[in-house]
């Protein structure tokens, strides 16, 4: 079986705001979530962000396999904004927060991490993972994701979860 798995992170204690960086763990209903998660799949390898609502999720998706944090696989950060809400981010700045939902990937916020040096860090870490054992998973945020479900090369077969 050649399969991979792109899993994003359960339902975080925290909700409602741009999470980026900011780093809370998963809810209960999280955790009950998780352990749902391909309960017939038994994997060889399972590769987490750092960030505790996705090293939380991979741990309980894990079920004994061997888990290895990829700190690259971390969230992107929006600086300032991570933590707050989209109508807080609007009031404190309405001209950059308007910038922003005209070009998500070009605009970054004060402090935050620059999309482009997002998706270079994010595709270094999932080259280096892309080889390894299978079946395997992913479990990291839905921005990293997004990114490696958009990487133009053939992996065998890729589910995004």
């Amino acid at each position: 079986m050649s399969d991979l798995f792109l899993v994003r992170h359960c339902e975080p204690r925290v909700t409602g705001v741009m999470l980026g960086a900011s780093d809370p763990g998963l809810s209960k209903a999280g955790r009950a979530q998780a352990a749902t998660l391909l309960p017939g799949v038994k994997f060889s390898a399972v590769y987490a962000s750092p960030l505790r609502r996705a090293l939380e999720t991979a741990r309980i998706l894990a079920r004994g396999a061997p888990l290895e944090i990829i700190s690259d696989l971390r969230d992107i950060s929006f600086g300032i904004w991570d933590g707050r809400t989209w109508s807080d981010i609007e009031a404190a700045n309405p001209e950059l927060a308007a910038r922003k939902i005209l070009d998500w990937h070009g605009v970054t916020p004060p402090g935050g991490e620059p999309w482009t040096q997002f998706a270079e860090r994010v595709i270094a870490a999932f080259e280096r993972l892309r080889t390894g054992p299978r079946p395997a998973a992913v479990v990291a945020h839905a921005a990293v994701l997004h990114v490696i479900a958009q990487i133009d090369r053939p992996y065998g077969g890729i589910y995004e979860l």
